[in-house]
């Protein structure tokens, strides 16, 4: 580590941008830097690691100011740098040429001056920067900068609990990486009992953090231990309860531990603190869709989730989009089965199929393409039926029965896009079966999100006549 001393003064030193130095270096005013500059020599700045005092030096000697540094930096100056200037011109530098490198460095030196302490913040590791670091993923850098933290502040529990998300995101990559869908106790990670370790010891050192309780709830949790992960989160509340991560941290470890009305309390705590809370939004509307089975309170959730900024950028919202509507496409349809053609034994199949296969028409009959691809469906050969029902679409762009096929191949296979795009065209080419646009709307509405694009295709549903789901489009209507 290295001292700066400035030591004196001369007519050629730029006394203004010193002053300016001297002020922001100290956190002191105009004034009192001035005063400084009258009572030389005395310190700059103690325990700078060398490449800061090799700046701070460097910038003092540019202004004209005497400079020493203890103990000495193997280069050279940049004062002793300035006074090889006479010997330039006879190399050939052009006088003008080295006033206006002159000027430049001097306007660097008022500019450094001014913006030291930004300069030196460009240098020095922060939390801030560590915080970013984790949330691109960079780990290797974040750790290293929140090390080099800890050895200056070891007992700094921001800092503490830093280094154990730190593990905490370390582990989620391996976890990632190992595609591990569980990890007990079998499959303990050091990453985790790295990050409980940092937890406790931020804990022992400030016990009433609820925020720190928090991340070793999380963290006992991915260890799978959900006792001590319910402790942890219980007192975080106790702590601190108008915060909502608390609150869905532990609806969180209850659901885990199939406590699900008791989650779903906790998740009610959090929403009355902030009903637009994205965290607490979407956890309700996973808790309805999957553990209570009630697609429809999961809607209303999920709908308010997606008005929030974080869900555009949320890992999960194609998933949730997908088992919503395959969850509600059942309300407003018959089973597939009843959509499909009947299944056949397999001699009665192989005898039929045998029969079109045989036929010279075949390549040219979108008929018998079609009724091809009813006998693969009725054996449940859905990639052979597809295969058939397009080569029968391309044969004649009218056929619309072929077109609701592979929207019921679709929806069955949760292919959403597959099936409105199919769904779309043969409502373009004028069909009236309903069936087109009653499902269109559900995808709109539940897949895609677009309540206007589900309105336009439900009224039309009505204006065409409906089916015997009209009364359930009645009702998904005036919601």
């Amino acid at each position: 580590m290295y001292t700066i001393i400035l030591t004196d003064l001369n007519t050629k030193s730029d006394l203004r941008a010193i002053v300016g130095a001297i002020s922001n270096v100290l956190n002191i005013d105009k004034k009192e830097a001035v005063a400084k500059a009258k009572n030389l020599p005395f310190a700059l700045a103690e325990n700078l690691p060398e490449k800061e005092a090799k700046l701070m030096a460097d910038m003092f000697s540019g202004m004209g100011a005497g400079i020493k540094v203890t103990p000495p930096l193997e280069e050279v100056p940049a004062r002793q740098l300035r006074e090889l200037k006479t010997e330039l011109p006879k190399k050939g530098i052009h006088l003008g040429c080295l006033a206006f490198i002159m000027l430049c460095l001097i306007a660097f030196a008022v500019f450094a001056s001014l913006k030291y302490e930004w300069i030196m913040e460009q240098f020095k590791p922060n939390p801030a920067k560590a915080e970013k670091l984790l949330r691109k993923g960079d780990m290797k850098e974040a750790n290293k900068n929140i090390r080099k933290l800890l050895k200056e502040k070891p007992y700094d529990t921001d800092l503490l609990t830093l280094q154990g998300k730190y593990y905490i995101g370390a582990a989620r990559k391996r976890m990632d990486k190992e595609k591990w869908k569980s990890y007990g106790e079998a499959g303990a990670l050091p990453e985790l009992d790295s990050a409980v370790a940092f937890f406790r010891e931020a804990e022992r050192l400030n016990p009433k953090d609820g925020s720190i309780l928090r991340w070793i709830s999380v963290a006992e949790q991915m260890r799978r231990t959900l006792p001590e992960a319910e402790t942890a989160a219980r007192r975080a509340v106790s702590i601190d309860p108008q915060d909502t991560d608390n609150w869905n941290q532990l609806g969180s470890v209850l659901v885990d531990m199939e406590q699900i009305s008791q989650a779903e309390q906790a998740f009610y705590n959090a929403l009355k603190i902030n009903p637009n809370d994205a965290a607490t939004l979407k956890n309700m509307a996973v808790l309805n869709l999957y553990y209570t089975k009630d697609a429809e309170r999961a809607a209303n959730y999920l709908f308010s989730f997606f008005n929030q900024k974080e869900a555009a950028e949320d890992m999960d919202s194609y998933l949730l989009r997908t088992d919503l509507t395959t969850a509600m496409i059942g309300d407003f349809n018959p089973p597939f089965e009843k959509l499909s053609p009947p299944p056949l034994p397999f001699d009665e199949y192989e005898r039929r199929r045998s029969q079109i296969a045989a036929n010279p028409e075949l390549k040219n009959d979108p008929l018998l393409q079609e009724q091809l691809g009813l006998l693969y469906m009725s054996r449940n050969e859905m990639k052979a039926a597809e295969n058939s029902f397009i080569k029968a679409i391309h044969m004649n762009a009218n056929m619309e029965s072929s077109r609701k096929m592979l929207a019921v191949i679709y929806m069955k296979e949760s292919s959403y896009e597959k099936a409105l795009k199919i769904m779309e065209t043969a409502t373009e080419k004028g069909s009236r079966d309903t069936f087109f646009w009653k499902n269109m709307g559900v995808l709109q509405k539940y897949y895609k999100i677009n309540p206007a694009e589900a309105s336009k295709a439900f009224n039309r549903y009505s204006t065409l006549g409906g089916d015997s789901y009209s009364n359930r489009i009645k009702r998904e209507m005036g919601r």
